[in-house]
């Protein structure tokens, strides 16, 4: 009895050590493509080096920030046409002209100049979410617009002009250090993670009203968004797999494979088909790695296995 018992500890504890090793390589897996791939590319979206190196206006509102982005994207319009899309911006006011289900409460962008929303002001409050509100803290007119919350993240936008008829439209998100022991911390950690999509349709939205194209669909970005979803869940769905599983090749391919498609779509941005595609692909492939295991298992339940009395009356 003795050394049963202290096998089956034995056992206990390699299963437990089994499933912490998996446990962190997933979450390594995780982190280096956040890190290595998805970061570098999110925090300097369309910018070049002399845009990302250049100071802005508000920098020295938060010298040290923990999430440091400037994003950039020329705009075929000059720097007076392009002003008023963004002094009526901000939450159930012109909306943000991005993914509206997520960042306006549903309520479609403005698509044309709201004449009311063109005053803006130092000391004005800007509605980024419901309850979350910046503070307007330098405005200088076809120029630039600065903001900054509460903790003193803030956000700035820049015109600058390349010609006659081009502008260069460049935000900047300077993010206060975390409060570790916030309950909100994990919010602030994955809206970090998640802007960066957001932000670029913010931009291209302005870039599309302010040269007189149509925007993209909400539809269409919707579909797209929701398409990244389940791509995101599928990443989660390996990772699970690589931890809990026995076996380890497979569902490390799985991790490597899902995490790769789905930062590579974020970031590439495909035609929504492709998204479609790429989803559809990953949800199989995940079915396929998963499924064959279960399968053999119920096979051989169900065949009989030959008893040792059968083969003795066989000699």
């Amino acid at each position: 009895m003795t050394m049963h018992a202290e096998k089956t500890r034995r056992s206990g504890w390699l299963a437990v050590a089994r499933i912490a090793g998996r446990l962190l390589l997933a979450l390594g897996i995780a982190l280096a493509m956040y890190l290595l791939i998805y970061r570098p590319q999110q925090l300097r979206w369309g910018a070049t080096d002399q845009e990302v190196a250049r100071a802005m206006p508000g920098d020295q509102i938060q010298p040290q920030p923990i999430f440091n982005a400037t994003r950039a994207v020329t705009i075929d319009a000059r720097p007076e046409q392009i002003w008023p899309w963004l002094v009526q911006m901000g939450y159930k006011r012109a909306g943000f002209y991005g993914y509206d289900a997520l960042d306006n409460a549903g309520i479609p962008s403005a698509d044309r100049i709201i004449p009311a929303l063109q005053h803006v002001k130092v000391g004005d409050a800007f509605p980024i979410w419901e309850g979350v509100n910046y503070r307007v803290v330098m405005v200088d007119p076809t120029h630039s617009l600065v903001l900054e919350s509460s903790d003193h993240s803030t956000m700035a936008l820049g015109l600058y002009p390349l010609d006659a008829s081009h502008t260069r439209l460049v935000w900047r998100i300077h993010n206060a250090p975390y409060n570790w022991a916030s309950p909100y911390v994990v919010t602030q950690l994955f809206t970090d993670a998640a802007d960066f999509f957001a932000v670029r349709q913010n931009m291209l939205g302005i870039k599309a009203r302010a040269e007189g194209v149509a925007p993209i669909s909400q539809a269409l970005l919707n579909t797209e968004a929701a398409l990244w979803a389940v791509m995101f869940l599928g990443f989660l769905v390996a990772e699970t797999g690589l931890v809990v599983r026995r076996d380890w090749l497979r569902p490390l391919l799985a991790v490597s494979a899902t995490g790769l498609l789905m930062v590579g779509l974020v970031l590439i941005r495909p035609p929504v088909w492709v998204d479609g595609l790429v989803t559809l692909g990953v949800c199989v492939g995940l079915w396929w790695i998963y499924r064959p295991t279960a399968h053999r298992a119920s096979v051989r339940e169900r065949v009989p296995q030959p008893s040792r009395g059968r083969k003795r009356e066989g000699r």
